[in-house]
Formats: C-alpha cells, structure tokens, sequence
C-alpha cells in the first residue's frame, strides 16, 4: 500500500503539454510498468522519481519500451519516505500522476494528490469510489481522469451500452443476467469494467433485474480461468476475459456479449493517452478550468 503524507501547496503545479514528467506509482508492478513502457513509446518522459510501497526498499528500475528502445531510469522510493522524494525531485512541477498500486489505497493517494495539487490518471480500480469522487469534486474540482477501465476500445463499447440503457429501457424485461469474469490470480477486487457494464444492461433489463455484484462469477485461479479460454501464457501475465448473458423467460433466446483482453498494452495505451490529454487540459484551462474527467472525454477530444 502506499501511505502518503499530505502536502499542501496553493496552486496547480505548471503542466505545458508539450513538457511534462509522468510519475507513475506503483511500479514494479506490472501495470505500472507497462503504463510508463507505454509514455515512453508515446514520446513523454518519466519523472526520475516515482512511489513504491511502503515495505520495498528504494532501488532502481531501468524502464524500456520494447518498441521504439526508448528507455529511463526510475528511482523507487517507498511511500513511507515521501519527504526524501519530494525534497530530491524538487517538488512536483511539471509532474502528472499516474497511479497503478492497490485498491486499499485508492482514497489515500487520491487525497494525496488532491492536496498537493497533483493532476493525476486514476487506473486503480476498487477503494471506496464515492469517497474518491467526493474527494476529487469538494470543495472544488481537481484534474484527473479517472475511470474504471483505461482501454479506449472497451471504453467505446461502455458507452454504446450506455446509450442503449438510455435509449432502450426496460427492452430486455423479463431476462435473466449471468456474468463471468476471469483475472489473474493477483487481482484482489471485482472488476471495475464488469460492474459498470452490469449497471448499463440491469437498465435495458428493466426494475425488475435483481442481479447482484456478488453473483458474478470471478475466476482467480489457473484452472478456472484455463476451462474459461484463457490462454496459458497469459494465466499469470495479466488478461481480462468477461462474458455477459442474457437469457430469455422460457430459454428459448439466449444473448451474449464477450470481450477478451490478452496483456496490458491496451490498457497502458489508454493510459498514456489519457495522460496527454489531462496535460492538455491543464495547461489550457489554468486554476479555474479544473474537471473530473474520464475516459470518454478522452475519447470524444481525439487524444489517441
């Protein structure tokens, strides 16, 4: 977990989007690693330092993109060390956040950056959203984009549903709703991704969907997830394979929506996005212009 100091400065740190360093905490983890892999691929620099967890040691990490060679090191520095990095990177100017660490501390790092004036991309799923939400618009906006899901083509199929919920409600009345979503074993929480999409579909089935968060079938282990068509490679290497039913009254129409995601490189891509167009977004709006954005800002402003 990262435990991080509150901070407080009095303005947003200066972000050009033709300048900037991308912190991205929670590397070595491999989503973070990826994340930055994919800065690196998309002509950003890192920031020298980033935050680790508390119990690791400082150390180095020498992050290269595997495409394109480009490659930094990194300094490591355990979140319980937070005064040593900010007095040796000289502070946050210049700096947009990326967090990949743990759901257990989701909320602390949001106040973290919120208080320190950091605009930062949220990829970490679980925590307390509410509280993260409060945190991020009370009293005042901040900029970040957070989002369930960084895939930009997962996102795009989120909001097709969204429109048809909105457009169609209740045009799926009387079906039943069975999900399975399978992760590596690592994963602690339920995925994000699934539990907006269920919102989306529990619209066009109606009221009357009594479908739950703790009906989804979540398969963690190796067996299941290799029986679900996961491939071998990818059982510990990271992969998201969801599948949505829906079944009609008497069984005689049967609905499936599936989307299957090998790797993290779609979702470090997004990510990286995402980070260009927050820079953007700051450099443009200034102290009034902050916003809580998410993936389909991104999305709908081209920043691909």
């Amino acid at each position: 977990l990262l435990m991080l100091r509150l901070l407080i400065f009095a303005s947003y740190f200066v972000v050009s989007a033709r300048g900037f360093n991308v912190m991205v905490n929670g590397m070595p983890g491999p989503m973070a690693t990826a994340a930055a892999e994919a800065c690196l691929r998309k002509g950003m620099n890192l920031a020298p330092f980033c935050l680790t967890g508390p119990d690791m040691k400082e150390t180095e990490l020498e992050v290269v993109d595997p495409d394109t060679k480009r490659s930094q090191t990194v300094t490591l520095v355990p979140s319980s060390d937070i005064d040593s990095l900010l007095s040796r990177s000289g502070g946050m100017e210049g700096t947009v956040a990326i967090d990949y660490t743990h759901p257990s501390a989701v909320n602390r790092n949001g106040e973290f950056y919120v208080k320190n004036r950091i605009p930062f991309v949220m990829g970490t799923t679980g925590g307390d959203r509410e509280l993260l939400m409060k945190t991020v618009t009370l009293p005042s906006p901040h900029y970040c984009v957070i989002a369930p899901n960084m895939g930009k083509q997962i996102v795009a199929m989120q909001n097709a549903l969204e429109f048809l919920q909105t457009k169609f409600p209740s045009s799926f009345e009387g079906y039943t709703l069975k999900v399975t979503e399978s992760h590596q074993s690592k994963k602690a929480d339920t995925s994000g991704t699934a539990l907006a999409v269920i919102d989306s579909i529990k619209g066009m089935v109606g009221p009357k969907c009594t479908f739950e968060k703790e009906e989804i079938n979540m398969l963690r282990d190796n067996k299941s997830s290799s029986d679900f068509g996961v491939p071998e490679e990818y059982l510990k290497a990271g992969h998201a394979f969801h599948t949505y039913t829906l079944t009609s009254p008497d069984g005689s129409v049967e609905f499936e929506l599936k989307h299957n995601v090998c790797g993290r490189r779609v979702y470090a891509e997004g990510t990286a996005d995402a980070v260009k167009f927050l820079a953007k977004q700051v450099e443009e709006g200034g102290e009034k212009g902050a916003k809580v954005f998410n993936m389909i800002d991104v999305l709908e402003a081209g920043a691909l």
